[in-house]
């Protein structure tokens, strides 16, 4: 499982803000879903594993902790 850590890390490296905490909005850091996409990517390369799949909800998805814990979900299935 990727790490809070992890993912605040790979948004900062995306999203190029360093300001970047697991609260932080999507919108806020003047991010959209083509950036929420490249996120999940590097999160798939980091756990080396598929994770974008036709269940998921971009639009769902507004603040780090959200994608986090989306994740969270699929390691449990």
């Amino acid at each position: 499982m990727i790490t809070q850590e992890q993912m605040v890390d790979i948004v900062k490296q995306v999203s190029g803000d360093l300001e970047v905490t697991m609260n932080s909005t999507f919108e806020k850091l003047n991010m959209d879903s083509t950036n929420i996409v490249e996120i999940l990517i590097e999160v798939e390369m980091v756990m080396d594993m598929d994770i974008l799949d036709s269940n998921i909800n971009l639009y769902e998805m507004l603040s780090v902790k959200d994608i986090y814990n989306y994740l969270k979900e699929l390691e449990e299935k």
